[in-house]
């Protein structure tokens, strides 16, 4: 069996009926309660059905409520991506604005996003369905990775990069030493084995981050339960999105492919699925070339 999910989680206790509060801040009218979807560390998400202003279609929306830790910064960077990439026609859930044209809504100390609604399967249930879909699913997945490092993006607004702290799991936290020293100093950590590691390898893993790599926006967290397909018969299926983009940042783009192929390429045992491998390699390459 393959390493393809992170666990789900529900990080907070926020009720349907706050998250329905927050729904019609966004100026809809909620149908049926709110529905939790369980996702990962940096938000609360809900499946909600309304109308906008209590008239005309019926709508199903994603609602994304981020955790206090989640800085407006951050929200905002994660609009301007999403609608960035609307422009460009990449397959992701675009955002919703309200009536006066905001896409951040803030209600009761927590920050809120209304994302399109995808209506398909997670890439990991797909594949836990069955494993012959692999190909596909890999395959489109890494041609939308190379779309991706394809899209053009302004030069007049500054994106954050690797260095930032956040994204990328915190790699910049990382690289930059405070999170090891803190790990050092404290009693209850310094002698477990994980700072040792982290220790011996910091200046390999900068070191890489110094190599003369293309860089550009990279998602960061390229698993497959953040994406969404439409899971047709035998061993088709089509990528809907690729979603959640909190650890999307400037970096090099070969980070993308890396962190996918951690997700996707490896046996619960940890030994590497060549042929998984091979094909998200391959695509990727028919589409954009690694090196300059």
């Amino acid at each position: 069996m393959a390493i393809e999910t992170k666990a789900s989680i529900a990080v907070d206790s926020l009720s349907a009926a706050e998250a329905s509060d927050i729904f019609q801040a966004f100026g809809y009218e909620p149908i049926h309660p709110p529905v939790r979807l369980y996702g990962g560390y940096a938000s609360s998400n809900f499946k909600v059905v309304g109308r906008r202003g209590g008239k005309g279609d019926v709508c199903t929306l994603l609602l994304k409520i981020n955790y206090y830790g989640l800085t407006q910064e951050d929200a905002e960077h994660q609009l301007f991506v999403m609608n960035h990439l609307r422009k460009s026609g990449f397959p992701t859930n675009y955002p919703n604005a309200t009536d006066v044209g905001a896409f951040l809504v803030e209600k009761n100390g927590r920050r809120a996003m209304l994302l399109d609604f995808l209506e398909g399967k997670p890439g990991n249930e797909v594949l836990a369905s069955d494993e012959e879909k692999a190909p596909r699913l890999l395959s489109e997945l890494s041609f939308a990775l190379a779309r991706l490092h394809q899209v053009s993006w302004p030069s007049d607004r500054p994106m954050r990069d690797i260095s930032a702290g956040y994204p990328l799991c915190n790699t910049g936290d990382l690289l930059r030493g405070e999170e090891l020293k803190a790990m050092k100093a404290d009693k209850r950590f310094a002698k477990h084995p994980f700072v040792a590691q982290v220790a011996g390898r910091i200046e390999w893993l900068r070191e890489l981050y110094k190599r003369e790599v293309p860089w550009g926006l990279v998602h960061g967290d390229a698993y497959l339960d953040n994406t969404m397909y439409e899971d047709s018969a035998g061993s088709e299926c089509r990528l809907l999105g690729l979603i959640d983009w909190e650890d999307s940042c400037v970096g090099p783009y070969v980070v993308d492919l890396a962190v996918c192929a951690s997700a996707c390429c490896f046996t619960a045992s940890n030994e590497l699925i060549v042929r998984r491998l091979d094909v998200l390699l391959e695509e990727y390459l028919r589409h954009r070339q690694l090196s300059s």
